[in-house]
């Protein structure tokens, strides 16, 4: 063999050995490098909203239940050993609320929150606070102009009969249970309806927000940003169950949210949610949840994440 050939072969064992080297070198640091990368990206992007299973979203520290009652209202914040109830559907709804407490071995309320008399939103609650007993019952005061319905007036009774602790609602006062902030706003003007009046609630916890605009409109929205009242909240529930009488696209800009929750009955007479409120919230980057489509949701959260999940009878 000529030394020429000794020579050429050397090279190419030595070129073999270079490639096989990086590739082992790639293999070794490359791709491993790369995915923990790319996981590591993965989690720190992760999305504060996870898709879960309704017991892990019911579990967690604070728990906000959007009951599917319908053309109607009704939401259940469960906070550690603490209970809110803030509206509660048509009288026909009373039994499906009474059951989804009892579900969740509730016998007691801590705070009921009627946003305002409308029978969508108080209608159930002859029925339910008899069952469930509420420490304090709270309302708007409407001046005399506004004429008091039937369904009001027994509702009133009932809690006369029964005893139930009842105040009116007053603009920017908080309720704490335990770390759980709960602030009610209302607006101070005079109005010609009942939506009106309805109570605003926000809630507080760690670094989660929630925002309940019972029917209040756009004037009230307006009336609300101008006094610099701190509305800011992730999970948004549309006011006046997404009519386009209410979430302006300046006050859904003003609220920031990440989820807007519409409450509203499939096929609805008044066809809820409005396409111009979803239109908003499609330009606003903000996910939209619907009991109509969904049936009840779940959002819970333990501060700083959120948690959702959708009723498992949901089409």
């Amino acid at each position: 063999m000529s030394k020429q050939t000794s020579s050429n072969k050397k090279i190419i064992v030595s070129v073999i050995t270079v490639v096989i080297l990086l590739i082992s070198a790639f293999f070794t640091y490359g791709p491993k490098h790369l995915w923990k990368t790319l996981i590591a990206g993965t989690n720190s992007n992760a999305p504060e909203i996870s898709a879960v299973t309704d017991s892990d979203a019911a579990a967690q520290p604070l728990s906000v239940h959007y009951i599917d009652v319908g053309q109607g209202d009704c939401t259940l914040i469960c906070f550690e050993n603490h209970t809110i109830l803030i509206d509660c559907g048509q009288a026909s709804y009373a039994d499906t609320v009474c059951d989804y407490l009892e579900a969740l071995q509730i016998d007691a309320l801590d705070l009921v929150i009627a946003t305002h008399p409308d029978a969508d939103h108080i209608g159930g609650f002859k029925d339910v606070l008899v069952k469930v007993k509420p420490a304090l019952y709270l309302m708007p005061l409407l001046p005399d102009s506004i004429k008091r319905t039937q369904t009001e007036l027994t509702l009133l009774n009932t809690l006369k009969t029964y005893k139930i602790k009842t105040q009116y609602a007053v603009n920017g006062a908080e309720y704490r249970f335990g770390d759980l902030i709960l602030t009610t706003y209302l607006s101070e003007n005079e109005h010609d309806n009942k939506n009106d009046y309805s109570i605003v609630t926000r809630i507080a916890y760690k670094n989660a927000s929630y925002l309940f605009m019972g029917d209040a409109g756009k004037g009230v929205e307006k009336e609300l940003m101008n006094a610099g009242t701190d509305l800011s909240a992730d999970i948004f529930k549309a006011g006046h169950h997404g009519s386009s009488k209410s979430s302006g696209e300046s006050f859904v800009k003003y609220v920031r949210p990440t989820v807007c929750v519409f409450s509203c009955g499939e096929g609805n007479d008044y066809g809820h949610p409005h396409k111009e409120v979803l239109q908003i919230m499609k330009r606003q980057n903000v996910k939209v949840l619907r009991t109509d489509e969904s049936g009840t949701i779940v959002i819970g959260s333990d501060g700083e994440h959120y948690f959702t999940a959708v009723s498992e009878t949901a089409a």
